[in-house]
């Protein structure tokens, strides 16, 4: 019998019973359902306390009571205590209800006020006496205090095991734990292979993106490791650019180890606790970084220069400065560039087959810029200078670039090799298993038969594909060597060559100049340019640029004031072609076009073109809107009821509204359709009269 059990009246049978279950994670109730079977059990307690249909709340399973988590389960008790439905909730102990103080004190609030019982294995409480109520609070106290004891002595556990680098951690590809536990090479020399070849294809491609569209165009299959597929490897093409990204990015194969990289954050949200994660920092800023911790597959100083790469590749934006990654386009020096006048960076605009750097300096849409420049000019200089400096190297570069060649293909075939071996294997195994089986357990036959078939399909293809790069790799003849070594005396010639690749110019540029400087020279046409080299040297040039016509240097009032009429009927295209009509000629000297009409006003801060549209009509929307033919709106102006004109020459001529509006052209209209033709000299309110239907 339960200590407490007279505090059960009458009342409180004639309402509910309930049984709140609860676990506190997923895997608890996977692993521990026989706790949930005790929890659920307290309903044959609450029969035999009278009630007839106990309800058992179980909504809560899997979820923490530490005032982290939505509890749909504690709510919805809440909710009915607060209707007055429950007479008693019985649990196994406190620490099922609540884990945190506030949780407590509003359920000993609302069941105290509203008359209802709480039960445990032990006794009953009634919240209403201060004893019980004293009771319930030191166990409530308990619970939330015996759960933090819990988080603090495993994660002083936990830390203290990461620190001598005994921890297991999720390990990516190209690595697994031995019988003592230690991080070792994965023993399979495919998946071995594999993990150097990204790290070399890498060193060959300009971005992420690059390499895996080289996965992807090649076919190249990558070991992938992932959670839910536990310790195994699973080969294909990499599934996406944000898994390469992590592999590269993982220092475990510095032979680092690392725990720690991101925070637990609490944060306050619209009246409750929140747990995020941040962001994962640097593997030297972890709670742990144990460097030299077991085999590695590069070095630590080509981990940054990866992590610096993925860095400078980010999207620019006005808070990064950062190069960006390498893009299609003619122009060879987006990223490298910045003003020497504001010291902002240069970007580059196209407009159609042609390329520009420009500065805005930070300004606003209409402000001068500091610099705008065709990159054609600034390209072909920076690259000859690029070209004197390389020349002297060139040669060995030459000889280097021919065995590396031979390396990359020698490791594809050898890459090759090893898939056929791990394929011929599969094979083999496979067709043991089909060997031992009974012929006549069809069941069991048919099954092991399609497989052997599908592993002998993969051993086929992978022998084809092991042909295919054994035929291509084939050493470089005297004949290709002699023609390198030729092309490298003749670096310059190769540079300006038609065929050669911008994306491979680009990636040279990066690898040898950290910044270049352009400055305009205010007294002569031309553009100053200082290259800041990786070594620390600098080199001072410069490259003409097109002069400014004399006489076109300031806005002419006349023009501006000509431009602020035409903007009031005219659209930018037709004001361009007013404009080049008359010979007006812009501030530089050229025709007129639409975007230069539209910089101009932004300029000069001119309104929109058509602001007054509506006020005044051509001839043509003149009749479209009175319902006659233009050659009576031509008749109406010669006899002087209407009155047109125009800006200026070549300008359509415009007709007001209102005067379309007045009574004295309406009753010329309107005798006009009913006698077909126009009153002689004009029509009088009295001549209007006789037409009258009266």
């Amino acid at each position: 019998m339960i200590d407490g059990e007279d505090r059960i009246t009458a009342n409180h049978r004639t309402r509910k019973a309930v049984v709140y279950v609860r676990q506190s994670s997923p895997g608890q109730v996977r692993t521990r359902g026989e706790s949930a079977r005790v929890q659920a059990g307290l309903r044959e307690k609450a029969l035999d306390f009278g009630w007839k249909v106990p309800l058992v709340i179980d909504e809560d399973l899997g979820v923490t009571a530490s005032g982290f988590a939505e509890r749909p389960g504690f709510q919805r008790l809440l909710t009915q205590i607060t209707m007055r439905e429950v007479g008693i909730v019985m649990c196994v102990d406190a620490s099922r209800l609540s884990r945190n103080s506030k949780d407590w004190a509003n359920l000993f609030e609302l069941c105290g006020f509203f008359d209802t019982l709480i039960a445990d294995v032990d006794q009953i409480y009634d919240l209403a006496r201060p004893n019980d109520r004293l009771l319930m609070g030191i166990k409530g106290t308990v619970s939330e205090m015996e759960l933090g004891l819990l988080r603090a002595r495993l994660h002083a556990g936990t830390v203290s095991k990461a620190q001598r680098g005994a921890l297991k951690i999720f390990l990516p590809p190209g690595y697994v734990y031995d019988h003592d536990d230690r991080i070792v090479f994965d023993p399979d020399q495919r998946v071995q292979a594999a993990i150097r070849q990204m790290f070399d294809q890498q060193a060959r491609h300009s971005s992420i993106r690059q390499l895996a569209i080289w996965y992807r165009t090649s076919n190249t299959l990558f070991p992938v490791r992932r959670s839910h597929m536990g310790p195994a490897i699973q080969w294909q093409i990499p599934p996406s650019q944000n898994y390469l990204r992590y592999v590269l990015l993982h220092p475990c194969y510095t032979g680092a180890y690392v725990w720690g990289r991101s925070q637990t954050q609490v944060r306050y949200v619209d009246g409750k606790l929140v747990k995020r994660q941040s962001s994962q920092s640097h593997a030297e800023h972890a709670r742990v970084f144990l460097p030299d911790h077991h085999p590695a597959y590069i070095a630590w100083e080509r981990h940054l220069d990866i992590r610096a790469r993925v860095a400078e590749n980010l999207p620019q934006t006005k808070m990064r400065e950062n190069r960006g990654a390498i893009k299609d386009g003619l122009a060879l020096l987006p990223g490298l560039l910045r003003c020497g006048q504001c010291g902002s960076k240069v970007y580059v605009r196209y407009d159609l087959k042609r390329a520009a750097y420009y500065c805005n300096g930070g300004r606003g849409v209409g402000d001068s810029r500091c610099l705008f420049v065709g990159a054609r000019n600034v390209d072909q200089r920076v690259s000859e200078e690029v070209c004197r400096a390389l020349q002297p190297h060139s040669l060995d570069a030459a000889i280097t670039a021919a065995d590396n060649e031979e390396q990359r293909r020698s490791q594809e075939v050898e890459n090759a090799q090893l898939a056929v071996r791990a394929a011929q294997y599969a094979a083999d195994r496979a067709f043991e298993q089909y060997d031992l089986v009974d012929p006549k357990n069809r069941l069991v036959a048919d099954s092991l038969e399609e497989r052997l078939n599908q592993k002998i399909e993969q051993l086929v293809a992978a022998k084809q594909r092991m042909q295919e790069l054994g035929n291509q790799n084939k050493p470089l003849s005297e004949k290709v060597r002699q023609c390198l070594l030729n092309l490298s005396v003749n670096f310059p010639l190769a540079w300006k060559h038609s065929a050669a690749d911008p994306k491979l110019k680009k990636r040279i540029l990066r690898e040898v100049i950290e910044e270049i400087l352009l400055k305009p020279d205010s007294d002569q046409p031309r553009m100053e340019i200082l290259i800041h080299w990786k070594g620390g040297t600098h080199t001072r040039t410069s490259v003409k640029t097109q002069p400014r016509p004399e006489g076109h240097k300031k806005t002419d009032p006349e023009l501006l004031e000509l431009m602020q009429k035409l903007v009031k009927t005219e659209t930018d295209s037709s004001i361009a072609r007013i404009l080049n009509l008359q010979g007006i000629r812009s501030t530089l000297g050229h025709k007129w076009t639409r975007d230069k009409v539209k910089n101009f006003r932004s300029k000069n801060k001119i309104s929109s073109p058509r602001a007054a549209e509506g006020v005044y009509l051509s001839k043509r929307q003149a009749a479209d809107y009175l319902g006659v033919s233009w050659r009576t709106i031509e008749k109406l102006v010669q006899r002087g009821a209407l009155t047109s004109d125009h800006v200026t020459d070549f300008a359509p001529w415009r007709i007001p509204r209102e005067k379309l509006d007045s009574e004295h052209v309406r009753q010329m209209v309107k005798v006009l359709r009913d006698t077909g033709r126009l009153p002689k000299g004009g029509c009088t309110d009295r001549q209007a009269g006789l037409f009258d239907d009266q």
